[in-house]
């Protein structure tokens, strides 16, 4: 029973020696991982990793470790913020745009899977990756538009300051000859421009005209004038009455759904600035980074 007992002692000492030997075999691979994919910054007690800087590198186009640190260090801030509202997007959202980041690569996602992991890259890593830069650019607009509005006062001026807007005018206009001055000056209606050519003489027209049609001293007072007033000039030869009828706008260029996309992309823009400022001065941002570039 002695021997029995020492014999399975012997075996069992054995047996974790081998184990012990595998573990000792497999820890400079484990260590060398660690190593690798090292901390480079913490923003608020979560971890940039070495990993996703040179997936960053890689996505952006950025070799400068400092600026690509930052970049990523912006978007942790970002989406820190939005889920500490509860925002999020959905779960399919990411996934739609890996799939179009593949095929802007000319390749199928399980070809671009394949390509990235060749660089070291896994495909939770890449996913990781496309969850923070999907909600920290598309998820943070979703979130501020909600705080943005835009009136039809701010397109107008938009418009204008474009040269989108042409104005027009509708107005009834009688000429007469020069020679009739005196006996206009008789009447006492000249606002009834029908009245006046019964009585002089003359025919009315309708016309919609843009600044600049009518001659130089009509054109100013028919530009001046609002909607039912009646005007009058003349020049070497007539005497012109015009009455305006109505204004009219007429849009070119954009459409009114365009500008408005616009003008919230530039409050979006703005709002984010001055979020993201505020989250710097309120977060934790440790960087731990050499000046060299990423590899």
């Amino acid at each position: 029973m002695v021997k029995e007992r020492g014999s399975k002692a012997s075996h069992r000492a054995k047996y974790g020696i081998l184990v012990l030997s595998l573990l000792l075999l497999s820890l400079p691979v484990a260590l060398g991982k660690t190593l690798i994919d090292r901390v480079v910054a913490n923003v608020n007690g979560e971890p940039i990793l070495e990993s996703e800087l040179k997936l960053a590198s890689l996505f952006y186009g950025v070799k400068d470790r400092e600026k690509l640190v930052r970049m990523l260090v912006d978007k942790h801030l970002i989406v820190q913020h939005l889920k500490s509202k509860g925002f999020n997007l959905p779960s399919t959202y990411s996934d739609e745009y890996l799939k179009e980041l593949a095929k802007s690569n000319g390749k199928s996602l399980e070809e671009f899977l394949k390509e990235m992991y060749s660089e070291g890259i896994t495909p939770q890593d890449l996913k990781r990756f496309v969850e923070l830069e999907t909600l920290s650019t598309y998820g943070l607009r979703n979130f501020l538009s909600r705080k943005v509005d835009v009136s039809q006062i701010e397109i107008e001026i938009e418009r204008l300051k474009k040269g989108e807007v042409k104005f027009a005018k509708r107005i009834e206009l009688l000429v007469l000859d020069k020679d009739k001055a005196q006996e206009l000056l008789k009447l006492d209606r000249l606002e009834d421009l029908e009245y006046v050519a019964k009585s002089l003489g003359g025919q009315i027209e309708r016309l919609k005209v843009y600044k600049g049609d009518l001659v130089e001293p009509l054109d100013k007072e028919v530009w001046k004038a609002d909607v039912g007033k009646v005007v009058v000039a003349e020049d070497e030869n007539n005497i012109y009455l015009a009455k305006v009828l109505k204004v009219e706008r007429e849009y070119s260029g954009r459409s009114e759904e365009e500008i408005k996309e616009e003008i919230v992309s530039k409050k979006v823009e703005a709002l984010a600035k001055e979020l993201l400022e505020e989250l710097k001065e309120k977060g934790y941002i440790d960087i731990l980074i050499s000046s060299k570039s990423a590899s």
